[in-house]
């Protein structure tokens, strides 16, 4: 008996459009993706329709395939009847690439979009580096575009999405997020695509001699495999006793299957080479990956994103080896594979995995489960996703920066792009007033038990006082605009020392704490990216005195310490304390993150 699927309360009722969907594309990127977030949506109970403007639905399809004339405009705007098909859906998936993005003029579809972001963003030199002339000439045909999109500006990428009118973005790999914010579009979500647990090869054979090398795929260069054969060569050259097979796929074209297939023919070990030349049924093309005991897939840059043979390749459990390409590598790496550099070290990887002994196929469930993956496509971004900067302030010693970078490793862990900014001290236009003031005698510096502590004794001169001030507002302005207003990143901020840290040296300097930690100082903190989660850490004195003992060697640490306690009362900020395991210090961090935002806070 088959059990109906669940209805969430209340089900809604949601849609996937994605040009040139059909059932013989159904395992190729971006197509799987399409159909694997339709499967996972309709899984959870809701109801979905996917709309194309190819006709052909897939066997067996959870959800109902709907065939339009047109999808999107030559001039980018979404058709008359893509606006009619959606009308009453609660919300609209697009799936779409980098040129296609700039293109895009206001949809109007009356329910939130989400952008699918299909395409890589690869780099001018990830192109010239990895392929020759000849290879790009061959080739040219599916290179045109990733190469378009690499030259891609950010600002035609803002604009496209502005115009776009959609809420967000969903990514596809660690890097093209990364990437993508780097350019100035939004962080958005991260959607790790999904296998077919029937497409996984079985558990490798028991491993004899020779061992079989397996590469399946077209016969291109871009996906590395003139690569493959080189790699195999020098590791026979090399000892390994060891069969290659290549299930090639004819679709790469004619030039570079021709290419390849005289490559084979000249190769000196060309008697040790199996190959197969067609389009294998998913159950035939599991029965020949099935006799495989390694798989080299040595990608050398992508045209769509995250290349489902490498996420099939390693849940098998077999060793699987990769070049560190974006949206290759970091997969391979989550799943066990062999990551390596250049080509030159493909011969020694195969050496390598071919005298490793069989490990157990990685647990597929994180990696099989579409449900499980587009559940979160639903639900509002929380924790510290949703934040535009991180800031850690403290007294030196509370532990700011090694903090930081722990957590930078998590949001790493987690996919979520971010980069580290430090700032303080930023005299620009007070440069010349301090050189002043050191003539005087009131910027100087003291040396106590062989370390230098700068002091600049203002407070309670007026007349230095708030010239100094002063200055020093123009200062973190010009900072604060370089440093966050006048670049396009959109990665979250994690901030080691930012403004309010320095309104905390500025009341020392000074001695003016009511005017700092009043108008002044709340309308300067104002000026940083939001929304902020800024914490104050708190750490005993004791321990401090133990990691860094200079600290306290400086005369106002202890009113530095009063300050920062003020600082959280006059601002709102939370106070963290740092006691304990650096994990269970994140973990409340990240605690704090899930409190609701401040009312008019917005990404």
């Amino acid at each position: 008996m088959t059990l109906p699927r669940p209805r969430p309360a209340p089900a809604r009722c949601l849609a996937v459009v994605c040009p040139g969907f059909s059932a013989e594309r159904r395992r190729r990127q971006p197509w799987h993706v399409a159909d694997g977030i339709a499967a996972g949506l309709a899984g959870l109970g809701h109801e979905v329709r996917l709309l194309t403007d190819m006709a052909g639905p897939p066997p067996s399809a959870p959800y109902r395939v709907e065939r339009l004339g047109r999808l999107i405009t030559r001039s980018g705007a979404a058709s008359p009847e893509l606006r009619s098909a959606v009308a009453g859906v609660e919300q609209v998936f697009l799936v779409t690439g980098a040129f296609q993005l700039t293109r895009l003029r206001r949809l109007e579809l009356g329910a939130p979009v989400a952008l699918v972001m299909a395409s890589p963003r690869l780099h001018l030199r990830e192109f010239l580096g990895r392929l020759t002339l000849a290879m790009l000439w061959r080739e040219r045909h599916l290179l045109a575009l990733p190469l378009l999109n690499a030259l891609l500006p950010g600002a035609a990428l803002r604009a496209g999405f502005a115009r776009s009118g959609a809420r967000e973005i969903v990514y596809l790999s660690p890097s093209a997020r990364e990437r993508f914010t780097a350019l100035g579009l939004p962080p958005g979500k991260l959607l790790l695509p999904q296998a077919d647990p029937a497409a996984i090869p079985p558990p490798a054979p028991q491993r004899d001699d020779p061992v079989t090398i397996g590469y399946f795929g077209p016969a291109l260069s871009l996906r590395g495999a003139d690569l493959v054969l080189v790699a195999f060569e020098a590791a026979v050259a090399r000892g390994l006793d060891a069969r290659l097979l290549l299930l090639l796929r004819p679709d790469g074209g004619h030039a570079a299957l021709r290419h390849l297939l005289q490559r084979i023919a000249d190769s000196p070990q060309r008697h040790r080479i199996g190959r197969r030349l067609e389009m294998l049924p998913a159950d035939l093309l599991r029965q020949e990956l099935a006799r495989c005991h390694v798989f080299l897939l040595p990608f050398r840059v992508t045209v769509s994103e995250v290349p489902l043979a490498v996420i099939e390749a390693c849940l098998s459990g077999r060793p699987t080896i990769v070049l560190d390409t974006p949206g290759v590598g970091e997969i391979a790496r989550a799943l066990g594979g062999t990551v390596v550099r250049t080509p030159d070290e493909l011969a020694g990887a195969l050496l390598e995995a071919t005298s490793r002994p069989h490990a157990s196929p990685r647990d597929p469930a994180v990696w099989t489960d579409w449900r499980r993956a587009a559940a979160p496509l639903l639900e509002p971004a929380t924790g510290l996703a949703r934040y535009r900067l991180v800031a850690l302030t403290g007294v030196d010693g509370s532990g700011k920066t090694f903090l930081l970078q722990r957590l930078s490793a998590r949001l790493a862990a987690a996919g979520i792009p971010h980069r580290h900014v430090w700032s303080r001290f930023r005299n620009y236009l007070s440069k010349p007033f301090l050189a002043l003031a050191r003539l005087s005698g009131h910027n100087r510096k003291e040396e106590q038990a062989g370390v230098r502590i700068g002091y600049h004794d203002f407070a309670g001169r007026p007349w230095l006082a708030w010239p100094f001030l002063c200055l020093q507002v123009l200062d973190n302005l010009l900072d604060l605009w370089w440093r966050y207003r006048c670049r396009s990143d959109r990665r979250l901020v994690l901030a080691d020392r930012c403004l309010y840290d320095t309104l905390v040296d500025l009341a020392v300097d000074t001695g003016l704490d009511e005017v700092i930690f009043g108008r002044l100082g709340r309308r300067l903190v104002s000026l940083l990216p939001g929304p902020a989660l800024v914490v104050v850490l708190v750490r005993p004195v004791a321990e401090i005195r133990e990691s860094r003992p200079d600290v306290l060697l400086d005369r106002n640490f202890a009113r530095r310490r009063a300050l920062y306690q003020r600082l959280a009362r006059e601002l709102g900020l939370a106070v963290l304390e740092n006691e304990g395991p650096p994990d269970a210090v994140l973990d409340r961090l990240e605690q704090l993150a899930l409190a609701p935002l401040q009312p008019g806070a917005a990404p």
